[in-house]
């Protein structure tokens, strides 16, 4: 037998074993009250499997690359369904139209004249220890995630010329996905556990601070700067553009650098995909460390919401044109 089969034989081994502990943990009967301990186990087993998965592309086959790929998947949709049935409704909804929940970076109910109807909320479960903290239907507002020491997932979703602001402070959250973004600016400063699955973004930026896996889907003519983080795969994507960033909390900056590290294509599993590229001499990201700045003095502004509403997008239009850069406090166009 050789190696490679032999590392192969292994890897199919402690897969199934791996498997077998997640959907014992899955089939688990009573659910625990509270079941936070629970929670935690599941997540940590899931993020094991796909860890081990990702490792084993290097000598998997394509077509065992996407079995497995396929069980990981089905795996995070049971994962989801068991968080959905440990809290199947919501005790308490804070809606902005009712409370003035935190929306942007000053606490301002959001203006009754917006396009679109906006609704964020904090879902509480029955159980202590276990909530969804969502972000949803967002057209034009600027969005600082407060502080939740009860919140397990973070889902943001149907944004559009907006800006999504979790602070470093935010460090409980286990796992976050967005959805359905476009025209729009979010910047994930906390520590996030687990993954962060992107679905559907266009002609957007993320920035990721630190997270054990970023998937993207479906996505195109973006930026993605992505800090510490685990796996990093992307599907049916293109024009989409990479870079490192490292944030320095002492001064509030961060710096961006080319990405050299391994990025998987599951449409493109041999070869360099031409589905993204990174920054270079000739090729850079939208979204550079002067709109990190202006996020950051946006986000601890105490201006009225017209005021945050036009600095917002003064960030947007400049951070989502290449032919648009800053000179001073004001951005300008650059000459042709």
């Amino acid at each position: 037998m050789s190696k490679l089969h032999q590392t192969q034989q292994s890897f199919y081994i402690s897969f199934r074993t791996a498997k077998q502990e997640l959907d014992a943990l899955l089939a688990t009967d009573p659910i625990p009250s509270p079941p936070t301990d629970l929670i935690k186990a599941v997540d940590q087993k899931l993020a094991a499997v796909i860890e081990e998965v990702q490792n084993a592309k290097v000598y998997l086959v394509p077509y065992d690359q996407r079995a497995y790929a396929s069980q990981v998947e089905q795996l995070t949709r049971e994962v989801h369904a068991l968080k959905e049935r440990v809290a199947p409704k919501s005790k308490f909804v804070f809606s902005t139209r009712s409370r003035k929940v935190a929306m942007n970076g000053h606490g301002n109910e959001a203006s009754s004249s917006a396009s679109r109807s906006i609704k964020s909320s904090l879902q509480v479960s029955e159980f202590p220890g276990f909530a969804v903290h969502q972000v949803r239907r967002l057209d034009s507002k600027f969005v600082t995630v407060q502080t939740l020491p009860t919140a397990s997932s973070l889902v943001i979703s149907q944004i559009h010329k907006s800006i999504i602001f979790v602070p470093s402070a935010l460090s409980v959250i286990s796992n976050v996905q967005v959805t359905d973004c476009s025209k729009s600016i979010l910047v994930i400063a906390g520590e996030i556990s687990g993954p962060i699955h992107v679905s559907r973004i266009n002609t957007s930026t993320i920035v990721v601070r630190r997270a054990h896996q970023v998937r993207v889907h479906e996505s195109s003519d973006s930026d993605i700067l992505l800090g510490e983080t685990g796996g990093r795969i992307i599907e049916k994507s293109d024009d989409l553009i990479f870079a490192k960033v490292e944030f320095n909390e002492a001064n509030d900056r961060i710096a961006i650098s080319p990405f050299t590290e391994l990025i998987d294509d599951f449409d493109n599993p041999a070869g360099q995909s031409p589905n993204w590229s990174t920054i270079d001499e000739d090729t850079t990201t939208k979204f550079t460390d002067k709109h990190y700045e202006r996020i950051i003095e946006l986000s601890q502004s105490t201006d009225d919401e017209r005021q945050v509403h036009d600095r917002m997008t003064r960030i947007i239009d400049a951070a989502l044109s290449r032919d648009i850069v800053f000179e001073g406090d004001d951005e300008q166009k650059s000459a042709e």
